[in-house]
């Protein structure tokens, strides 16, 4: 193949689609620049000829750092006559060859051969996700081909591994309006773990259908906004009080079950270290109880401490909750 210096000015980084084949992301030169700068461009672009102008086909942060550094010409291996698929193709392997790609601009190649082939998902998992590092199922396809949906900011937490896929396909299934709000909530400055956010999607989603809403005017209530406005809270704060505040007013006779049993349990376990756990969402009357113990005289300890829960009660407390008797007492 034969370099020429082309001239900056004629390479296309305007007109509609002109990215097609780049699947760099973010664009920033980054370091590229100094290296430039320090030691010149020690590898060509790759650039298909147009009529007028250059289509960029490999190398986008190297021409931006050329660019930035004024340079009039940069060599370029130029293309005639390839088709769109065979254009693909390269800067697939290209990018594939040299190192791990991000999330997003995985989800930008599967965008790219989605388009060419016609939505063809068992193609794009065949073979597209082999290349990419994903399973090669229809799941991953759809997972990563939403992350387009996303705004430019949470686009930029994708590619910096902040904002992971499992997150944003917690989102599918919400309206695009919905969509925005939950991200803006979730996933700004305001982080949450995955099942976090499902909880809280979930929760959100469980009340827009009952009160015959959308999950956006959740969101908008004042007391919900009012726990983005506290500036003392910390994300992990805010997290635990949109949590516990949407779980509560989704499910208030639960939560309020939950909360009573929680205080009497660490009533029982007197500070000692016995976890006492009803069955899940209180459906049966089982307890699961366990204690952790480094010696035999914490053995001892511990179950001295049961026994004085059944002197005073406490245990009989507990069982009554579980079977739905609501005279137990609030002074334990």
């Amino acid at each position: 193949m034969q370099i020429e210096n082309i001239p900056l000015a004629k390479i296309d980084l305007s007109s509609e689609g002109w990215d097609e084949f780049i699947f760099t992301y973010p664009f920033a030169p980054g370091p590229v620049k100094e290296s430039i700068a320090a030691i010149g461009l020690q590898q060509p672009i790759v650039v298909a000829a147009e009529k007028k102008k250059f289509r960029l086909i490999i190398g986008i942060r190297r021409v931006l750092a050329c660019q930035e550094l004024e340079w009039q010409e940069i060599p370029a291996i130029v293309l005639h006559g390839q088709t769109r698929e065979h254009l693909l193709w390269l800067s697939l392997h290209e990018k594939a060859g040299s190192r791990v790609l991000n999330a997003l601009e995985k989800s930008r190649v599967l965008q790219r051969f989605a388009e060419l082939w016609e939505g063809d998902v068992e193609r794009l998992q065949n073979e597209i996700c082999p290349l990419l590092g994903l399973p090669a199922t229809a799941a991953a396809v759809e997972s990563y081909l939403f992350l387009k949906e996303f705004p430019e900011p949470q686009q930029q937490d994708i590619a910096e591994g902040r904002l992971t896929p499992q997150h944003a396909d917690l989102l599918r299934p919400l309206p695009p309006e919905d969509r925005r709000a939950a991200a803006e909530r979730l996933f700004g400055a305001h982080r949450v773990s995955v099942r976090e956010a499902r909880d809280i999607i979930d929760n959100a989603a469980g009340l827009a259908a009952r009160y015959g809403t959308r999950v956006i005017d959740v969101f908008e209530q004042p007391e919900v906004k009012e726990i983005f406005l506290h500036d003392n809270w910390t994300p992990r704060q805010r997290t635990h009080q949109l949590r516990t505040l949407l779980y509560r007013e989704r499910y208030p006779q639960l939560s309020s079950l939950e909360e009573r049993f929680e205080e009497l349990a660490k009533t029982l376990a007197g500070g000692k270290r016995l976890d006492i756990r009803p069955p899940k969402d209180f459906e049966g009357d089982d307890l699961t109880i366990s204690f952790r113990a480094n010696t035999s005289e914490e053995v001892t300890t511990i179950l001295k401490t049961m026994n004085e829960a059944e002197r005073r009660g406490l245990w009989e407390k507990l069982f009554a909750l579980l079977q739905g008797e609501n005279k137990v007492e609030d002074d334990f």
